[in-house]
């Protein structure tokens, strides 16, 4: 059932720009971390109009991946070196989307998991990725034209409040550390190196496929009840952007990635402040919940005031900019919860339940 629900017309690409976009990137195309949230978005959508495109998870079955195709799905451990050479070898990719993580959850907390996939893997690939870049035995096709990094607005740790790209960062994590260091060897690759890569800083990325648990899912599934769930501190703020903008975003950087712009990173971002406050009165407007929202949830422990982001820098450089609203957003999200058949495998399928 999986398969026809994660190819409902609720999660159809609204922007006219993609297939296009998508047909000039230069392939093949590799995904990093497809059977994640955004990776699995990124993976279906590239699907829609070419087959040179390859995604990796580390088991299966994956409820993400259902119904895409067995030829296109690599099962392997990417923290092992002969799993990570094979895949390189095999699928000789020309751009690399790295959507790999470990952490951005408060229930994933094995620092040295964080570390080992959020840094240790970027050194690892890099390194190989610019050894095959440099080596005059190489042939064209394993030379990458760009490789594409999921950073994090967490690189910002406590100043948060609309930073640019070149702000201090003052991580509040070992996640965001682990994601400020990924930036930085990037940076070293991108401008001594001559690597075409980059960073993506992205913010609070949400829509059809999100884990459970996190709080637009949640908000939807209770605002569908007409009900709010329980929530944190209503001045909590987050800078919310819509999956498929997200998704952009890596194509623009792909396709737009010139040598100054190498190692660079790029906020993702719709540059607006959302507080809870504010997801409650858009939840209410929405989807008509009467009533008032009960602020009483504990938050994180990095959670903020101030959180949003500066977009000025990927509006110049990789031409991108959000489309979707935040209350459209929602519909959209809510229209693809909808369609579920088996809601209750949906809410079972989330990380959370994996933490012993």
């Amino acid at each position: 059932h999986w398969s026809s629900l994660l190819e409902s017309e609720a999660m159809a690409p609204s922007s006219p720009f993609l297939p296009e976009k998508t047909l000039r990137l230069q392939g093949p195309i590799l995904i990093l971390g497809a059977s994640g949230f955004i990776g699995a978005n990124l993976l279906r959508l590239l699907l829609e109009s070419r087959h040179d495109v390859y995604g990796t998870a580390s088991r299966l079955p994956a409820w993400r991946l259902a119904g895409v195709p067995a030829a296109n799905v690599r099962i392997l451990d990417l923290r092992v070196d002969s799993d990570l050479d094979q895949l390189l070898d095999s699928v000789a990719p020309r751009t690399i989307f790295d959507c790999v993580a470990y952490g951005a959850y408060s229930f994933e907390e094995d620092s040295q998991l964080i570390y080992q996939t959020n840094f240790d893997l970027v050194v690892r690939l890099l390194r190989r990725l610019d050894s095959k870049n440099a080596s005059a035995n190489a042939s064209a096709s394993h030379r990458i034209a760009a490789y594409v990094h999921a950073g994090s607005s967490s690189e910002y740790g406590d100043n948060a409040a609309g930073p640019r790209e070149d702000a201090f960062t003052a991580p509040n994590s070992h996640y965001a550390v682990s994601k400020v260091a990924a930036a930085n060897v990037i940076y070293y690759y991108g401008k001594k190196r001559g690597l075409p890569c980059a960073n993506l800083r992205l913010y609070s990325v949400y829509g059809p496929m999100e884990d459970s648990s996190r709080l637009i899912p949640v908000v939807v599934r209770h605002a569908l009840e007409k009900r709010f769930p329980p929530l944190a501190d209503p001045e909590t703020s987050r800078d919310f952007v819509y999956v498929e903008d997200a998704c952009e975003a890596f194509l623009d950087a792909a396709l737009e990635l010139t040598p100054p712009l190498y190692g660079e990173s790029f906020n993702i971002a719709s540059g607006k402040k959302t507080t809870l406050a504010d997801v409650a009165a858009a939840a209410a407007q929405e989807f008509g919940i009467e009533g008032q929202p009960v602020f009483a949830m504990p938050g994180r422990r990095w959670d903020l005031p101030n959180w949003f982001g500066e977009i000025a820098k990927a509006r110049e450089h990789l031409h991108w900019q959000p489309r979707t609203g935040f209350r459209e957003g929602l519909r959209r999200t809510a229209a693809w919860y909808s369609t579920l058949a088996d809601k209750d495998s949906y809410e079972k399928s989330t990380k959370k339940l994996d933490v012993k």
